[in-house]
């Protein structure tokens, strides 16, 4: 069967600070687009996420097939759309920095093979001839097919795309778990026959089963929204792509990018992958124990 292939116009939409940066807006406004694409919508705020999500929005009741976000604090190869949306995949990922030199490291997760929540940061130097299957990546150089984002508004029920969240458990119908706890309480207040009884909780307890899903079992750490996106994108059945071509510099005191990571010390991105491992697996290895012991 020929591999699906996602193409179409594209809504193209910026998040920044008050402040705009004159080099960033510059290469944003060079960015080529087709007969077709939208113009660039700029929003600007102090709270990103609602600016995000404001763009979701208005994407999902636009026309367009792909929705192109961008960090209006960046600078961007004139090619940047052409090159994610010609792979013709359902949602991919330019490679850019955090703002950090110390050492310097992409905003790239990894892809969850084998399902464990969090995923670890994506600590390597890339091949620029390969695309890579990623478990999240930062917002800030996103192309997302129309088809991806309806899959995860079903997977949330009607909780927002960019929200930060501890992720203890997914979202949930409320209504359906009130009903359940409504209909226990007659159960104790009538006090039925037992069969009746039995009956009327399995089906209570299917309710609750089904909505209250437990993911990562702790509250004490908060998830950025981007990562929660990821698992959402990963769980509706999508493999998220990164592609190191695409490469934006993230303006720090210069626009920090690709090459300045591929000359950074092996040993220091070594020392950094390490580390990284060594943080996600403790997480990890709390978030077991609280599960057991949950479970009790």
């Amino acid at each position: 069967m020929k591999k699906k292939e996602y193409t179409g116009t594209c809504y193209i939409g910026t998040v920044g600070a008050e402040i705009g940066i004159e080099e960033c807006r510059d290469s944003i406004d060079s960015i080529a687009r087709r007969i077709g694409d939208g113009g660039i919508v700029r929003h600007r705020g102090t709270k990103g996420y609602e600016s995000r999500q404001l763009h979701f929005n208005k994407f999902i009741e636009s026309q367009y097939d792909f929705m192109l976000l961008l960090d209006a604090d960046m600078v961007f190869p004139a090619d940047t759309l052409e090159r994610l949306r010609s792979h013709k995949l359902p949602i991919v990922s330019g490679f850019y920095m955090r703002r950090a030199l110390d050492p310097a490291g992409p905003v790239w997760y990894e892809y969850p093979r084998n399902g464990k929540y969090p995923f670890a940061p994506w600590v390597y130097k890339p091949d620029k001839s390969k695309l890579y299957a990623i478990g999240a990546s930062g917002w800030g150089c996103m192309l997302i097919h129309r088809e991806v984002i309806q899959a995860v508004n079903k997977l949330l029920k009607g909780e927002p795309i960019v929200i930060e969240d501890d992720m203890d458990i997914g979202p949930y119908n409320l209504g359906s778990i009130m009903t359940a706890i409504r209909g226990m309480r007659d159960l104790v207040d009538s006090q039925p026959g037992k069969e009746v009884t039995i009956s009327a909780l399995a089906n209570f307890t299917t309710i609750l089963e089904n909505e209250i899903v437990p993911i990562n079992y702790r509250k004490d750490v908060i998830y950025g929204s981007d990562i929660r996106f990821g698992y959402y994108v990963w769980k509706a059945g999508y493999m998220m792509m990164g592609d190191p071509n695409v490469a934006p510099g993230h303006m720090v005191n210069l626009p920090l990018g690709l090459g300045e990571y591929q000359a950074a010390d092996d040993k220091a991105i070594e020392l950094s992958r390490k580390n990284s491992y060594r943080a996600v697996n403790e997480m990890r290895r709390k978030n077991d124990e609280e599960r057991e012991r949950l479970s009790r």
